[in-house]
């Protein structure tokens, strides 16, 4: 069941009461138009819908049916001001796996589903069906319900039973629909014909056992059904509501596979936001991220929703997805009522360039010392391409070797998912506001080519040469920001090595290198002499080159936990900074005694339930000339979690009264 999110509880708009069936998802659009808080279902059940309005909190939900019913009409209701505003600049509620209110308990597993739950499927059916049907039904409420509370996008998961003759699809999450895919559309085209100034969004995806014929029925059925109510990817009229209701227009339909190229009303796939995540502060770090890197073009949804795992499901074999969410409601309508007046402010997520920072800072901070600055940086930067099938590292001990040649198949993918510390490409940190690289080189045993990899545990599938040159590109095209790049470890790297490296670096980066000596490190004093980057190389090597600096102290608390952590760095922080640029490294550490007892768990996993703490402490800190100051700020998934933007915000502290350094 972990194919897919699944949905937030919300209290019943007839009843009021919590354990009510009333069970669909949040989604929003991204920017959110001042005055969408004068929308009639302001306080209704889709008032989620309006997180960035001034609207009021949700004392709404328990007024009775009778503002269900005005929900069935909520777009043709809204302000004249909002009809020439693109859908996906609205707010616009949504179901997730829209279907599941009628799955069949007793069709087969879908064919996607993990083996060993087949097997188990087939062996005691008497328990798993019950644990599949309670964790994948998402909804309760039937389509038309669905769409007079005001849901107007439907997550559709399509699929064709295996060994079916038919061409009739189905529904599917876990277990195949009871209705068939052609009658529920046919339910919508009804119901749309009596509302003929609502829209809706209808999320085609997953296609599991569909053929070429079969997309192709389907895709006729569709056209043939809806007709003119399509509106096309392809035109030229914006997506407004006064547009669709002039073209006659109710439907727009994503059709998430290669069999739409050459129909013109089918749209593509529409981005999904989904933390994958059980923790509601995880799923609400992961969102809150996802606002500050910036909205996609277009339409795009924000997954609101916990998702459960194998070893949490069999836990807690008493609960059920809908339990699971209305425990933690509390949670995040509380991170609704903090962010209702911000969340998703178009403008404020606008001015948020971290692709350009550092050229974006006030005047006043361009001459301070860039080891005065608060600067993001990545722990184990390339650890987001390691290789599983690479051999170890050469100083992985002898007794682990042993077991990894013993338990391959179960080492590896430990391995890989302890060692994976980051989760986005060079180039993707560099756009979120990297300026830091911690880089670990070595050469692969046995490997005569003398071709350089990246390691943490075993090695990349990226080489360090095509990496660095993506930087040296991306450094062309941004010629204000400056990088700082921690080459270290050098396993099986001789010194003959060593020297071919420092040419390649030299013809690479050229003039761009700052020399050690540079008695100028501002950003203002980098600019005039065209130094992009600086090159600490943790090797005796370096003392015969005066383009490399030395090793960069590195705070490593080598903790698991977020207090484990931040007790070390406030310890390193009482016994003073060092002079120069020196590293904190915000990123936990798991001993392998944990690993082996957690094999459900990953540094990911880890790293998001730890998070919050983490960027608790992070915003409480200084950079600076004081003993207690910071400078450069690492951290693991970088991309990931929220971080980047909180550490460059750190920088405007030193505008305020009293401090002395800025020229």
């Amino acid at each position: 069941m972990r194919d897919a999110p699944f949905p937030l509880i919300l209290p019943c708009v007839h009843c009021g009461r919590s354990d009510c069936a009333y069970v669909y998802q949040w989604f929003i659009n991204t920017v959110i138009i001042s005055d969408l808080s004068q929308i009639p279902f302001s306080k209704g059940t889709v008032n989620i819908a309006m997180l960035a309005t001034q609207g009021d909190e949700m004392e709404g939900v328990n007024n009775g049916s009778n503002r269900a019913r005005s929900n069935a009409d909520w777009m043709g209701q809204l302000p004249d001001k909002v009809w020439d505003v693109p859908l996906y600049n609205l707010a616009i509620p949504g179901s997730h796996d829209t279907m599941t209110y009628c799955l069949d308990l007793h069709s087969p597993l879908l064919v996607s589903n993990p083996l060993v739950l087949k097997v188990l499927d087939c062996i005691m059916p008497c328990i798993i069906r019950p644990c599949v049907y309670k964790w994948s039904t998402t909804q309760l409420q039937e389509i038309p319900t669905q769409l007079n509370t005001g849901i107007r996008y439907f997550d559709l998961r399509i699929a064709h039973k295996k060994h079916d003759t038919t061409d009739a699809l189905y529904f599917a999450h876990g277990v195949y629909t009871i209705l068939t895919v052609k009658e529920t559309l046919r339910n919508m085209a009804h119901w749309l014909s009596s509302h003929p100034k609502e829209v809706v969004i209808l999320a085609c995806s997953m296609f599991e056992g569909l053929n070429a014929d079969l997309h192709e029925d389907i895709i006729l059925f569709v056209k043939s059904l809806f007709g003119s109510k399509l509106f096309p990817h392809t035109s030229k009229e914006n997506a407004t509501l006064r547009t669709f209701w002039n073209l006659g227009c109710q439907v727009i339909i994503s059709y998430d596979d290669s069999a739409a190229s050459g129909h013109e009303e089918l749209w593509p796939k529409i981005p999904y936001w989904w933390a994958d995540q059980i923790d509601p502060k995880a799923v609400l770090s992961y969102l809150e991220e996802q606002k500050q890197c910036g909205r996609p073009d277009g339409f795009f949804v924000a997954g609101l929703n916990l998702t459960e795992d194998a070893q949490y499901i069999l836990t807690h074999p008493c609960q059920s997805i809908k339990t699971l969410t209305l425990q933690n409601y509390h949670l995040l309508l509380d991170w609704r009522r903090r962010t209702k007046h911000h969340i998703m402010d178009s403008a404020a997520v606008n001015n948020l360039n971290c692709e350009d920072w550092m050229s974006g800072l006030h005047q006043q901070l361009w001459n301070i010392p860039l080891y005065n600055l608060a600067i993001p940086g990545s722990h184990d930067a390339m650890s987001y391409c390691l290789d599983i099938n690479s051999p170890l590292v050469r100083s992985e001990s002898d007794q682990f070797r042993f077991i990894d040649g013993l338990f391959y198949c179960l080492t590896r993918p430990a391995i890989y998912r302890w060692a994976t510390t980051q989760g986005r490409d060079i180039v993707e940190q560099l756009n979120s506001g990297i300026r830091y690289f911690d880089l670990r080189i070595a050469s692969k045993p046995k490997d005569c080519s003398n071709v350089l990899y990246f390691t943490h545990v075993i090695y990349t599938s990226s080489t360090v040469l095509e990496t660095l040159e993506k930087i040296a590109e991306w450094l062309d095209s941004h010629p204000k920001e400056v990088v700082i790049l921690a080459c270290s470890h050098f396993e099986g790297i001789s010194e003959k090595l060593h020297e071919t490296f420092i040419f390649t670096l030299k013809r690479i980066f050229g003039s761009k290198l700052c020399p050690c000596k540079d008695n100028d490190l501002t950003l203002r004093g980098l600019w005039a002499s065209g130094h992009q980057v600086l090159l600490s190389y943790e090797d005796q090597t370096a003392l015969r080159h005066q383009e490399l600096w030395p090793a960069i102290p590195y705070w490593w608390a080598n903790q698991r936990t977020a207090k484990g952590v931040l007790d070390y760095l406030d310890w390193e922080k009482e016994l003073g900074r060092p002079e120069g640029f020196f590293v904190s490294g915000l990123n936990l550490t798991a001993e392998r005694s944990y690993i082996a007892l957690h094999p459900c768990d990953s540094l990911r996993k880890l790293t998001l339930r730890n998070h919050a703490s983490l960027m608790d402490w992070l915003q409480q800190q200084r950079p600076g000339t004081g003993p207690d100051s910071v400078n450069i700020i690492a951290g693991d998934f970088v991309g990931t979690v929220p971080f980047c933007p909180l550490v460059i915000a750190l920088n405007e502290k030193l505008l305020q009264p009293g401090y002395t350094d800025i020229a």
